[in-house]
């Protein structure tokens, strides 16, 4: 990895400071140093001006006296630190105090540097400068490695695309010249195996270019929200029993239950994608021989709740967003277990968010459930319109 300094982590335009010191005599004197060094210099006579100023300006480096009235600089200091665009700000301590002991407790309050009361000014510009440099040169280590990672996500996503499409185009292309073999020779022993075989891997391969055109729709902004009467035979209860059909070597016990007298209006066939999806989430992580629940009840006129639940495994509440990010299944690397690109819950909670309702991951008592909230509305509705 390249550490020497390039023309990134070269400053373009004056650096910026913040000076925070409640001596406005040292303030005005440290300000005139730093400006005629080629600092933009902007300063504040207490902590409380000090951490609105570093919250607006986002300054290249802070220098902070530590006894003022609250907050004091550790005060500050522990402030800025907790918030994400100031926390990584250089910091600089100054203070008249000159025990080790106070030096230590500046230091491990998170401060890059304390210097004391009287300073040398060639000193304190010395000491800042060599702070930014190393400020530089982490930051610009921090980028290599994010595009080192970024590069590495690409690559999976670009590996793992091919081998999702090849996959069932191969299965689909074999199947159908043995079934052609079979028709010729007259045997026919294998010809329904081998044709189930083929709409199976067809109907995998459907599913993802389906949701290839679904993320670019999300992403252009335009995913279809009007909503129609739903045929839920052939837009819920094929779709998934399609989906169904890939895990019969699990002998899943699957169980589907649709609410007498449901009505819904939605999006037919992005709906029926993201119903698909989450059955397709629970038949894979389902070990083999589990059992499944699909509930489809009403919600209001026209919308419905769809719960799709698994004696998978168990998603802990703090990875239950985690699992919502496009591609993670991807970032599990060349040995996950699933296969998969990731897009199938990031989907399916787009698709019902566009409508105004949700997809979250509720408790269990068995495995793992997945919830969607479609809200009511009429038929021929979207959001943009006023219910009337």
């Amino acid at each position: 990895m390249n550490t020497k300094l390039n023309d990134k982590t070269r400053p373009t335009k004056k650096r910026k400071m913040l000076l925070v010191d409640d001596e406005i005599k040292l303030l005005l004197g440290l300000k005139a140093i730093m400006t005629r060094e080629g600092y933009e210099v902007i300063s504040a006579h207490n902590g409380t001006d000090g951490i609105r100023l570093a919250r607006e300006h986002l300054p290249d480096i802070i220098i902070c006296d530590v006894m003022m009235p609250a907050p004091n600089g550790f005060e500050v200091k522990r402030i800025l630190s907790s918030e994400l665009h100031t926390a990584s700000i250089p910091f600089i301590f100054l203070t008249a105090r000159t025990l080790e002991a106070d030096k230590i407790a500046g230091l491990k309050q998170g401060a890059d540097d304390y210097i004391t009361k009287p300073f040398n000014a060639d000193e304190l510009i010395a000491r800042v400068d060599s702070l930014l440099r190393r400020s530089d040169i982490t930051r610009q280590l921090a980028m290599d490695e994010m595009e080192e990672k970024i590069d590495l996500v690409r690559h999976s996503i670009s590996t793992n695309l091919g081998h999702e499409l090849r996959t069932p185009l191969a299965i689909i292309l074999a199947s159908l010249d043995m079934a052609i073999r079979e028709k010729f020779t007259g045997k026919n022993t294998d010809l329904d195996w081998y044709l189930e075989n083929s709409l199976s891997s067809a109907h995998k391969l459907s599913m993802l270019v389906n949701d290839l055109i679904l993320l670019n729709s999300i992403d252009q902004n335009n995913l279809s929200t009007f909503r129609r009467r739903v045929d839920l035979e052939f837009n819920f209860r094929e779709p998934i029993q399609n989906v169904i059909s890939r895990y019969t070597q699990k002998k899943l016990n699957i169980q589907i239950f649709i609410e007498e007298g449901i009505v819904l209006n939605a999006p037919e066939f992005e709906f029926a994608h993201a119903a698909s999806h989450l059955v397709d989430n629970a038949c894979k992580f389902s070990p083999d021989g589990a059992s499944i629940s699909i509930q489809l009840q009403k919600n209001g006129d026209g919308g419905c709740i769809l719960s799709v639940e698994n004696e998978g495994s168990f998603i802990p509440a703090d990875l239950r967003e985690k699992v919502f990010e496009r591609y993670y299944q991807v970032y599990q690397g060349d040995n996950r277990l699933y296969g998969g690109l990731g897009l199938g819950l990031t989907i399916a909670r787009a698709v019902a968010e566009a409508a105004g309702g949700s997809v979250k991951i509720v408790d269990s008592r068995v495995g793992c459930k997945v919830r969607m909230i479609y809200p009511p509305a009429p038929a021929n509705w979207h959001p943009t319109q006023e219910k009337t």
